[in-house]
């Protein structure tokens, strides 16, 4: 292992223990769900599905999905990759170029914590009520981290473009959002699809991550070193950032039941210490080229999807091949937004910056 411009450099076996062992549950939340896409091939791909034996298949995806989604929180609107293309973009300051892009990942550290009673009160703090981060900061560092922190808000920052209200798609509903409909639509159609017989929710969960995963993959033709910056950025984050975002949060957080001041400090940073692993690990598997980045997340996707399901006392089929069906999936997520994103994404710049204008916050 090595160090090359505040980016750790890992060889692939390295990766992908590191994938496996520390940022199991991200990729759990935010790419399993793109297993189902391989049942929306166009009809003559379907039938070729059904000689190979694919039938055989729908039961073991179902104990998957299930587990998966049924303990999942709603989808992040952007990818981490997407977002840290969006601060750089935004950012005016070289100096403070890594805190902006990283804080402005931040607000989702909260949505790996499945199983915590408190995911829906931490979710609103980072994506609701982000304006608390920007008053609480005073130092020009904590500034910077707080324009990047902000800027992902779910009111009127990033996130607002992909899941209420779309710049150049999906004006009514978002962009992401418009797009998982779409997507589950035509999964819908597809039979192996519809014998899953998921809840409509879970249904539209599933194709949430599924677009989501795949505009993370689509960022790097925007920026190549994407996967760098990213990972450099959660390297070399300022060390002030946890006591910023425990001043910001940590009263609130403190009032929930059960919940102290001590235990909200606590928690705000150990889920941000977890976090910016994930990020710095997430950044390293983005600069692999493509082939073998998908090849390398599916990979790791699918053994972690046999433990994980193994805890829950559900075996896969025999002779169950889940690493085909992800790659597939990642491939074909690709597909549905590669001809608009960059627009989409350009819009939603200039929107956020604007906004971050409009609310006198500024790098």
């Amino acid at each position: 292992m090595v160090e090359t411009a505040g980016v750790i450099n890992l060889s692939l076996n390295e990766i992908a223990l590191a994938l496996t062992v520390t940022f199991m549950v991200p990729l759990l939340g935010g790419i399993a769900g793109t297993i189902v896409a391989k049942f929306a091939s166009p009809k003559k791909e379907v039938t070729k599905m059904k000689k190979n034996g694919t039938r055989k298949l729908v039961p073991g995806l179902t104990a998957l999905l299930l587990v998966l989604f049924l303990n999942c929180p709603d989808a992040f609107s952007w990818g981490s990759a997407t977002h840290a293309y969006i601060n750089s973009q935004l950012s005016n300051s070289l100096k403070h170029l890594n805190d902006e892009v990283y804080a402005g990942t931040v607000p989702d550290l909260f949505g790996y914590m499945f199983d915590s009673p408190y995911l829906l009160d931490l979710s609103a703090q980072t994506h609701d009520q982000s304006m608390k981060v920007w008053s609480s900061a005073k130092l020009k560092q904590e500034k910077a981290l707080a324009y990047g922190f902000v800027s992902h808000n779910d009111l009127w920052g990033a996130d607002f473009t992909a899941h209420h209200s779309g710049r150049t798609f999906g004006t009514e509903e978002g962009y992401v959002i418009s797009k998982a409909s779409q997507l589950k639509s035509i999964l819908e159609t597809v039979p192996e699809y519809a014998a899953l017989q998921l809840p409509d929710p879970i249904s539209l969960e599933v194709s949430h991550n599924f677009v989501e995963t795949g505009l993370d993959i689509l960022i790097r033709r925007l920026d190549p070193q994407i996967g760098a910056k990213l990972s450099s950025a959660a390297t070399r984050r300022s060390p002030v950032l946890p006591a910023l975002l425990v001043r910001a949060n940590a009263k609130d957080l403190s009032l929930l039941p059960g919940m102290n001041h001590g235990k909200a400090t606590r928690l705000i940073q150990s889920a941000e210490k977890e976090f910016r692993k994930s990020m710095i690990l997430y950044g390293q598997a983005l600069m692999l080229d493509d082939a073998t980045a998908t090849q390398l997340i599916a990979e790791q996707t699918a053994d972690i999807s046999k433990g994980f399901l193994s805890a829950y006392g559900i075996p896969l089929p025999k002779g169950l091949d889940l690493i085909p069906l992800i790659t597939f999936a990642i491939e074909q997520s690709i597909i549905l937004c590669a001809n608009d994103f960059a627009e989409e994404i350009t819009a939603t710049i200039d929107f956020v910056d604007q906004n971050l204008q409009a609310h006198g916050i500024g790098d």
